[in-house]
């Protein structure tokens, strides 16, 4: 009786050990990962600005708010009437909430009110640059206080930058041929790609194309010392991360 217990039991493990080699020849085994290729592309693209944003900005203090208010006014209004001579749109020419706060001064170690300022800024755009220093011109013969900066700018600058992209793909498509064949394998499908772009720089290093001019016109004489009035060329440059699977 025992021989037989013993011999069924044994019959039990040699078919466990089998059903067990079986599943293991049968279970598919961990796919090596594909072979691939790394590369960078880079492209750019330069151009010279089309339009231009000036921002201009009106402050005065009186002894009274409404004094200080129609001042400003009266020298909003002759701005707007010079920048509608040199836009086409009214969304060209943007104006700015009116602030008003109290003004003091420090006389000999005491906080004196001095009045109400009161400041407002506007911004215009030109898309003819040609016509850009006889704006500036006629923007000095106003009453503002100051221009705050000039910004170039692009009509085309979505375009442009997407050609730039193209240009960093292929560049990265290049590379990873060139790599492939002095490896002796080919070039597969594109697995992964990342484009990091620089969006319109100034080639002189001005990364939002602005001119912080800031200048306080106070005295009218400057003319139109400190502004460049040509602006520099325009970069949409564009890298590109890319990975190809090798065949």
């Amino acid at each position: 009786m025992k021989n037989s217990l013993f011999s069924s039991f044994a019959s039990l493990q040699v078919w466990f050990l089998l059903v067990l080699a079986l599943l293991s020849a049968c279970s598919p085994q961990a796919a090596a990962p594909p072979r691939q290729v790394k590369v960078l592309g880079f492209g750019s693209l330069t151009s010279y600005p089309d339009l231009a944003e000036i921002t201009v900005e009106s402050s005065f203090t009186k002894p009274r708010m409404r004094d200080a208010v129609q001042e400003m006014k009266l020298v909003t209004e002759e701005v707007l009437a010079l920048s509608r001579q040199f836009t086409s749109k009214p969304e060209d020419i943007r104006i700015s909430s009116v602030s008003a706060n109290k003004e003091y001064d420090y006389v000999k170690d005491r906080q004196v009110f001095i009045g109400y300022n009161t400041a407002q800024s506007i911004t215009i755009k030109l898309t003819n640059l040609k016509r850009l220093e006889s704006f500036m011109e006629g923007l000095l013969k106003t009453r503002i206080n100051r221009i705050q900066h000039i910004r170039y700018s692009h009509t085309q600058a979505d375009s442009l930058q997407r050609q730039a992209d193209l240009l960093a793909l292929k560049e990265a498509s290049k590379t990873a041929d060139q790599l492939c064949r002095t490896s002796n394998v080919s070039r597969g499908k594109l697995l992964e790609m990342a484009n990091y772009n620089s969006r319109g720089n100034s080639v002189l290093a001005d990364a939002v194309m602005t001119q912080e001019t800031n200048m306080r016109l106070e005295a009218k004489g400057i003319g139109t010392t400190g502004l460049r009035m040509t602006p520099d060329l325009i970069i949409f440059s564009s890298t590109c991360h890319a990975t190809y699977q090798i065949d």
